[in-house]
């Protein structure tokens, strides 16, 4: 640059600091330039901003595309715990189908036991029912022993002649009558000078104290209903052992 290029540069800053309208016309200018020349303006960002802010632009790219990424991988991730809660919820309703379909099995095995126990039960007291008349006999040392009334058979006669005329006769009432019904098998002993001992006999493949108590309560209901000596019985195939206070009634074993 001569002399004179440099004098002349200097005064047109001289007049550029004594100016403001000289200023604003030479920053638009300067702007100008700036805006249609691409290296100016890379070598003025170097200038200005530091070589990190410089990597910005490209460092928040690669950060979207790793946003991207994590976003598909998200995706992805949720299908997989969407199909895993199907898988669950199947799982789930199998074992619950599972568990209804036992539940129903456990019902059916009950009512079958029940039922069974219930038939078991019936026929072991229609065989006791006939052994206890043998049994009470050979306790007593009878010479003959009748069955005056068993359950489940029909019982006009014993109602017509025992029970009808004790309730008139105010040795019973209707509910002790009842109770007498409700008795196993009832059982009218005899010796050879004719005395009559009578038994009532409770029956229960396992006897227990309340079947002590109720052969004992009924015994005295027909004691009462026909003025003959009655004594309580138990049969069954076993007994529970009775309680310190029990009442003390015979136990006669039935095994089938």
């Amino acid at each position: 640059m001569t002399q004179q290029n440099i004098a002349t540069l200097q005064d047109f800053l001289d007049a550029l600091d004594q100016s403001p309208d000289l200023q604003r016309e030479f920053h638009k200018h300067l702007v100008n330039v700036i805006r249609n020349d691409d290296d100016l303006r890379q070598e003025i960002r170097k200038e200005i901003l530091t070589e990190e802010l410089l990597q910005l632009p490209a460092r928040f790219t690669r950060l979207e595309e790793d946003v991207a990424e994590i976003k598909q991988d998200v995706v992805q991730l949720s299908g997989r715990v969407t199909n895993l809660e199907e898988v669950q919820a199947d799982i789930l309703r199998r074992v619950t189908n599972l568990e209804e379909g036992q539940a129903r099995l456990e019902q059916g095995q009950t009512r079958m036991s029940g039922q069974l126990s219930h038939l078991m039960g019936n026929d072991y007291e229609t065989k006791a029912i006939e052994q206890s008349r043998r049994r009470v006999r050979r306790h007593l040392g009878s010479e003959r022993a009748t069955l005056v009334y068993a359950s489940g058979q029909n019982s006009e006669t014993f109602e017509n002649e025992i029970l009808l005329p004790a309730i008139r006769q105010g040795r019973i009432d209707r509910r002790q009558a009842d109770q007498l019904e409700e008795a196993d098998c009832i059982i009218r002993c005899e010796d050879e000078q004719g005395n009559i001992v009578c038994g009532v006999v409770e029956i229960s493949m396992t006897v227990q104290d309340h079947d002590r108590n109720r052969a004992v309560e009924r015994a005295e209901i027909f004691s009462r209903a026909t003025g003959y000596r009655t004594l309580p019985f138990v049969v069954g195939q076993e007994q529970e052992p009775p309680a310190s206070e029990a009442l003390d009634v015979p136990f006669l074993q039935f095994r089938q």
